[in-house]
């Protein structure tokens, strides 16, 4: 099993575990932040990373070689996610898709595919286990989609891979205390499913007033390389945070070794801020621990993370401190917060006076809080709320693993208001992957209007389209009963605005 974890210096590491389900007991343990001894430790150059190091955890999910005995499992970046000052290295085993004796925990081979990651470039998903047709003999591999949309192929006994992958060199970051990684993995085959640059030309322009809006947030940042490491001066992140693929993975047809995996096609705005001394020790500890998601101005990033700027007019101190102990949906706990720090936090955040300066704060304290901090997760839009990139937004992609090309893409998703000024399908954000049957189709749901699709696995022609009582923004699953075929999806909403739903729609497949 894997875990989900803060993404703050305050997280602990993401080790794998392995427990008898007849006993309880633990059977085995895999440091993904390896200690002293074990192999990757040295990719670290503090030698007390371990004790302090966080993440690299496997939250996407896994993958079993029922047969081999082998576990497959795709793990998340190091903390903290954007300045990596504190984990200077390669930063094994952040990144990387891992095979593990699943009786021993040991570790068969890696494959990193993000060197000391700074963009928060997690696998996504689980590895798809596949056989494929390369030089004319079948080889059982793995496969693993990333957010930035490249395809990783890799020999399942080795972990080499089928395609040739370069290592590429990238630019330097500017932040002190910084040492990005010289170079990152780049595939030459498969073909990426998703646009890998984002530069002035490709703003959006589908009406005129959307390129003059967009133009001088877009010059005042850094732009056109998906390897720049973020910056004081902010950079258009792209591919973005949610991919490229997304956490609903690719479905495969053994049938014909093809891939099918959709995309998003989001620009991000990733800027950072110096810590700088001075800050009350409510605020430092804000900035530290809810910053990322909720903003330095607290005025939230959509549902998912919502304002925090009149918190005081909807719950009391004692309910706020009762949250940060307990947690809510996505936000975890803050119990490891002593009473006093969380009731530092609870007046800042009621914006009362500030009860003392950063430097009264531990040395213990502010190991927590990194010299520089992100200011929020922030799609890049339209003041309409279209992103700010030319379509498409987001596509279902069809890619033949024995030959590494995409035999087709098409637009997932479309927006009415566009629809209605004769644009065509456009694509939209996505979250949730597809499934293919052996009687040629993929089913997916995933895109933000809220529709459900069929579509002809060898052509991606539409064949069936219907709208849900809410997004579905989950995987599908495909199931028989007494002779008869079923589609089923969770129908929960309630991403990129849309409204949450608690229903599942199962549909029968004739």
């Amino acid at each position: 099993m894997g875990m989900r974890l803060s993404e703050g210096l305050d997280a602990a590491p993401g080790h794998i575990r392995a427990y008898d389900v007849r006993t309880g007991k633990r059977r085995w343990i895999f440091h993904t932040v390896p200690h002293p001894g074990e192999y990757g430790y040295k990719t670290w150059k503090d030698p007390e990373a371990w004790k302090r190091i966080g993440g690299a955890n496997c939250w996407a999910g896994m993958s079993l070689d029922e047969q081999r005995g082998i576990v497959f499992a795709a793990t998340g970046s190091a903390t903290y996610d954007f300045w990596g000052g504190y984990r200077h290295g390669q930063n094994l085993f952040s990144d990387c898709v891992l095979a593990l004796d699943a009786n021993t925990g040991k570790r068969i081979w890696h494959y990193q595919t993000v060197h000391h990651d700074l963009w928060d470039r997690d696998l996504p998903a689980p590895p798809n286990l596949v056989t494929v047709l390369r030089k004319g003999k079948t080889v059982d591999a793995v496969v693993q989609v990333t957010k930035q949309g490249f395809v990783f192929v890799l020999d399942r006994l080795t972990g080499k891979p089928l395609f040739p992958v370069k290592e590429i060199r990238v630019p330097a970051s500017a932040l002190e205390g910084e040492q990005a990684w010289k170079t990152q993995p780049v595939p030459g085959l498969p073909e990426p499913f998703m646009r890998q640059q984002f530069t002035e030309n490709d703003l959006n322009d589908l009406l005129p007033e959307f390129r003059e809006e967009l133009l001088p947030q877009f010059q005042a940042l850094q732009s056109g390389n998906m390897w720049s490491p973020p910056s004081l001066q902010g950079i258009a992140l792209f591919p973005g945070f949610d991919g490229g693929a997304e956490w609903g993975g690719a479905a495969f047809d053994p049938t014909s070794n093809w891939l099918y995996v959709n995309a998003n096609e989001m620009p991000w705005i990733v800027k950072m801020v110096k810590n700088e001394p001075g800050q009350s020790v409510g605020q430092a500890l804000y900035v530290a621990n809810c910053a990322n998601c909720h903003g330095l101005d607290r005025r939230g990033n959509g549902n998912a993370f919502p304002p925090l700027t009149d918190i005081g007019k909807k719950r009391t101190a004692a309910q706020i401190d009762e949250m940060l102990k307990s947690g809510k949906g996505t936000m975890p706990s803050y119990r490891h917060l002593p009473e006093a720090e969380r009731k530092q936090l609870v007046g800042y955040l009621l914006n009362e006076k500030p009860a003392g300066p950063v430097k009264e704060m531990t040395a213990e304290e502010r190991a927590f809080l990194p010299p520089y901090t992100m200011t929020g997760y922030n799609r890049f839009l339209t003041k309409d709320g279209y992103p700010a990139i030319k379509p498409p937004w987001g596509t279902l992609n069809a890619i033949n693993l024995n030959t590494g090309k995409i035999e087709w893409k098409v637009p997932l998703g479309a927006f009415d208001a566009l629809s209605r000024h004769g644009i065509p399908p456009t694509g939209t954000e996505n979250y949730g992957g597809p499934v293919c049957t052996a009687g040629g189709l993929v089913f997916i749901g995933a895109s933000k209007d809220e529709k459900f699709r069929a579509f002809d696995k060898k052509t991606g022609k539409i064949l069936f389209e219907t709208t849900l009582p809410a997004g579905g923004y989950a995987t599908p699953a495909v199931y028989a009963v007494d002779g008869k075929q079923y589609v089923v999806i969770a129908c929960g909403g309630g991403k990129m605005g849309t409204k949450s739903g608690d229903s599942y729609v199962a549909f029968v497949v004739e």
